[in-house]
This record gives C-alpha cells, structure tokens and sequence, in this order.
C-alpha cells in the first residue's frame, strides 16, 4: 500500500501525517512553522522525511501562495512568499530528500480532500473554506479542481468583506485567525510576542496600531489561540463576543459572495475554527440575515456544512494530489 508523508504548511505550524491511498491517517503531529529561511523551510521538510524515509512513497505537501501544482513553482503570495516566491519547491526538496514530491495551495488542497472521500464526494460543483491562520479556499467544477488563469481561482483570502480602505477588508485579515488573534491582542492588551506567528501579527500593528486604543499597563503574556478566544466567547467576554461578530459578519459575506458567483451546490467550512461546534450554527442565522436584510432570494442562498476532515483536509488534499499526479502505486 502506498503511503505519503503529508505537510500542510499554516502561518503558525506545520502539521504532518503519513497517510495511504485510503486516506487512512498514521503517525500524525505538528511543528512549528519554519518562516526564518529557506534554509529553515526545507531543514523541516528533511527532518521529517528523515524519521519516516522506510514507511513512504514520497512527499506530499500543502502550502500557501500561488503554486503551479505540475512544476512545482511557488508564484508569490501567503506567509511563505518571502522564503518561497520564484522558486521550484519540488526541485528544492528533492535535492534533500530522494524521494516523488507533489506541491499544491493548501485552499485547493482543502477542496480535493473532500472531493476525493468527504463533504464534496460525488458532487459536481462545490466549494470549500478553509478557516486557518489565513483563508484557503478551492473550487472544484465537474468533480475537478478549478485552479483557474494564473493558477488564482479560489484565492478567496483576497475576497473583500467590508469597507474599511485598509487590509481589514481583506477576508484573510477580517476571517482568518491571524487578524482575529491581532484584533484580541489589541483590544484586550496582549503581547504579540507570545502568539503564534507573533512577528506577522506585529507587522499588522504597523499598518493599524493607531486605530485601537492605547493601554498605560504593559502587554499580557497570555496566548490567544482559537481554544482560549472561545472559551473567552463562551464566558461572555466584552471585547472578544464583538470581535465574533465582526468575524460572523465578514464570514457570512465571504460565504455568500461565493455562493453568487460560483453557484455551487454546497460550500463546504473547513480548517481549525470549524471544530467549535457553535460556528455552523452561528454562521447559519447571520447568513440568514444577511439575506434577508439585503433582499437576496431563496435560490442565491448557500448551502453549507461541515468539512468532514475538518483540519486534517489539507493533509488528505495532499496527498490525492499527488495521487493524481503521480498513481496510486508509484
């Protein structure tokens, strides 16, 4: 039985798997996310490949940015495009690591995994959310990925969701996890540095700092991650229930933009924050006023649900990529 190791590259860690043609997960952890260097990239890649070389195949990986999935090029874009943009990721790691390697968007990753055995499986034309440290998306049209000109289709981190003329109307700032997280660290005063990805977070504060109110008591070393922003949500806290309905409104307008302009038969919500098993049911009521507050007929109105594979997608999208490419049997 053929079997992967299989990375999904997020803005705050790596996770990793070996997975076979079953889509059968084994030997599963996580790492942090090597954003310093190339060099720190790819020593990631080694390293792993090192620890399970007599259990695979080859290399499966999932990544942020604009990406040729048959050559391997990384075309800019994501939190890798400093390390990774204009460059073969296939070649740079075969160079390291003797083994077939398949490289795809995590968002398009995202949308084979469910295409091949979960929400998507038998549908013909769907689409998927990947809710993580930014936004993946993919779109998949006659059963197919649609990676669309320049590779671009289903980039919908770049979707605009409001009006504020600044990177907050941007869904991977308004929706993804690391503008929530900078958004908590702002209003309730804490330290960036010991967050996840806490430089990128910091880098937003350039941008936006003088919008949010300034505190006279040093920062809190208090992680914000997705488990204590809901267990804050859950306790009633002030600044984070307004922080979750700024993100439920952006969201249901994501939603809903794609819904009008792709029509697909169902959306599908994937990535770490669709575990919260209030999200669905959330989403579901602003999504319904949403519509109804801007008059939008029953029939332009979106299905949604569960990814079935909820942030393990990324990891199976991987691995059928390189399926595709490459056989069941390689």
């Amino acid at each position: 039985m053929m079997k992967c190791l299989a990375m999904d590259f997020g803005g705050s860690s790596i996770k990793y798997a070996v997975v076979n043609e079953q889509a059968e997960l084994e030997q599963t952890g996580s790492a942090p996310a090597p954003l310093g260097s190339v060099e720190e990239f790819l020593d990631s890649v080694e390293k792993l490949y090192l620890q399970y070389r007599d259990e695979i195949s080859g290399i499966a990986l999932s990544l942020p940015g604009v990406i040729d999935a048959e050559t391997g090029e990384h075309h800019g874009s994501g939190v890798y495009q400093d390390l990774l943009a204009g460059k073969n990721v296939k070649e740079l790691i075969s160079a390291r690591c003797p083994v077939k390697v398949a490289v795809e968007n995590d968002g398009k990753c995202g949308a084979l995994a469910e295409a091949w055995k979960g929400a998507l499986a038998g549908v013909k034309d769907g689409a998927v959310l990947v809710l993580g440290s930014g936004i993946g998306g993919g779109v998949i049209v006659n059963g197919k990925v649609h990676r669309g000109y320049n590779f671009t289709a289903g980039e919908f981190s770049f979707l605009l969701t409001g009006r504020d003329r600044s990177i907050m109307d941007a869904a991977w700032m308004s929706v993804g996890m690391l503008g929530v997280t900078y958004q908590t660290c702002k209003r309730k005063n804490l330290d960036f540095s010991v967050q996840d990805a806490g430089d990128v977070i910091a880098s937003f504060d350039q941008m936006l700092g003088d919008r949010y109110p300034k505190f006279d008591q040093p920062p809190q070393k208090i992680k914000a991650d997705g488990k204590q922003f809901f267990q804050w949500l859950e306790e009633g806290d002030r600044d984070v229930t307004e922080i979750y309905q700024e993100f439920l409104h952006s969201l249901a307008i994501l939603v809903e933009n794609i819904q009008i302009c792709l029509a697909p038969q169902r959306i599908v919500i994937g990535g770490g924050l669709s575990k919260a098993q209030r999200l669905l049911p959330d989403l579901n009521r602003e999504l319904e006023q949403l519509c109804t507050d801007c008059n939008i007929s029953q029939a332009m109105r979106p299905e949604i649900c569960n990814s079935r594979y909820l942030n393990e997608c990324n990891l199976l999208g991987a691995v059928y990529n390189y399926i595709q490419q490459y056989g069941e049997n390689p």
